[in-house]
């Protein structure tokens, strides 16, 4: 057995010195440039690809550009896989101080991406950058339920998730702004500044003195042991699902509309432009649901309730969006004015599982097995880039794969039934 972190002087259970607030804003700022960093590709993926590809060897075509874009999608998702180390090494080293190496990690690397000469060095950086991303969530979400009180707690984690659509505000309105001018490797450079960030959270947040000073560490394998292994692969595969979901739907709203557009004689500049604004209505369907969560759980009456509702209203907005509006109806405004639904449903949901997965283990375990369900969720969602590219090769496009693949959700729906609910408890000791 190892030991947790254990505080000097501490109370056993006493709460933060620092604000509820401040910690707040440390985890969401965190959580937002991940977001910024993470979403930053979606949207010059066309331009880095166009230069990348001959450099290696590879011709610019359409079908090069949908193959190897969703296979460097794969990679870097395979990289948040990784990360599920993380969550451990926040139960057993501090989570301020592994939440500050992931943001150096993932702002370093994301940063070499834009030195990348060629499409295997860029999907190495890729994949380094993803790891370093995946673990900043499963050491700054503990942080935040343990550092504030339990009035706050739901509310607070709720909110937290809006730093992702902030980030992907904020990465579609860099490309808006910037791309034409400091190019697609100029926007990775961007990516660098995460890494100041470290500075105020080792300066100015202190570690949970909520951790009880003799407590230990039980050994990974716990999560997999008794009633907690049932809790544990729910909560896996729920992430797995949506996870999944995302990222073989939304993301590819801006390369759906890049694409449409140069095949109806845009200008590339514009098209980019255009898949940024894509970008931009998406996110305000998810701050919405981020916003609203915290009340929508209560008005549902439960984690498990929730989550069925957005699990649905993702099926039917996917199709909606990618099958009805653009496969059928070749409507790119109908197409628009869907995409803040799509948004609400399919990333708004994250932020139910900011609040309900570190509810779901006890302290100790708190941050092992949030990493593990999220991180293991990415394994199953790296897969769905290179599926929606592999799908639409044989599928005849993007809009049509991408509603085949909403599928999963339906798989969804069984996990949620196997999860507990832990709606109107108190966060565990």
């Amino acid at each position: 057995m190892s030991h947790a972190i254990n505080p000097a002087l501490a109370p056993p259970y006493a709460v933060v010195a620092a604000s509820p607030m401040r910690v707040f804003w440390a985890t969401w700022f965190g959580w937002m440039l991940d977001g910024f960093d993470s979403s930053m590709y979606s949207y010059i993926l066309v331009a880095a690809l166009t230069d990348l590809l001959p450099r290696s060897g590879i011709p610019v075509t359409a079908a090069n550009i949908g193959f190897y874009g969703g296979l460097l999608f794969s990679i870097f998702m395979l990289g948040w896989a990784c990360s599920m180390v993380w969550g451990w090494a926040a139960d057993v080293f501090g989570r301020v101080r592994i939440m500050c190496l992931t943001v150096l990690v993932y702002s370093i690397f994301t940063g070499l991406c834009g030195m990348a000469t060629g499409l295997v060095m860029f999907a190495v950086f890729r994949f380094i950058a993803g790891f370093g991303i995946g673990g900043e969530w499963a050491a700054g979400t503990p942080l935040l339920h343990e550092s504030v009180p339990e009035h706050m707690r739901v509310r607070l984690a709720g909110w937290l998730h809006t730093a992702t659509p902030t980030g992907l505000f904020l990465a579609a309105f860099a490309t808006l702004i910037c791309a034409n001018t400091i190019g697609w490797r100029g926007m990775f450079f961007l990516g660098i500044l995460p890494a100041l960030l470290t500075v105020y959270l080792r300066r100015r947040i202190p570690e949970p003195l909520r951790i009880a000073r003799t407590a230990s560490t039980p050994k990974f394998s716990a999560l997999f042991k008794g009633v907690q292994a049932r809790i544990t692969w729910s909560a896996a595969l729920m992430m797995s699902c949506i996870i999944f979901g995302l990222w073989s739907s939304n993301f590819w709203a801006p390369t759906v509309v890049a694409t449409k557009l140069i095949a109806a004689g845009a200008t590339p500049g514009h098209a980019q432009a255009m898949g940024a604004v894509a970008g931009l209505i998406t996110n305000v369907g998810t701050l919405t649901g981020c916003l609203a969560m915290p009340w929508i759980t209560k008005w549902m009456g439960g984690r498990r309730p929730a989550a069925v509702l957005f699990f649905l209203g993702s099926i039917v907005s996917i199709v909606m969006s990618y099958f009805v509006a653009i496969q059928q109806l070749n409507d790119m405004t109908l197409f628009l004015w869907l995409l803040p639904i799509l948004g609400f449903f399919t990333n708004g949901v994250f932020a139910l599982y900011t609040i309900w997965l570190p509810e779901m283990f006890p302290m100790a375990l708190r941050g092992a097995g949030s990493g593990f369900s999220f991180s293991f969720g990415r394994i199953l969602g790296a897969a769905g880039p290179t599926l929606v590219g592999a799908v639409a090769a044989v599928a005849g496009g993007y809009p049509t794969a991408i509603s085949i693949l909403s599928v999963v959700y339906v798989l969804g729906l069984g996990f949620i039934l196997l999860a507990p609910e832990t709606g109107h408890q108190a966060l565990q000791e």
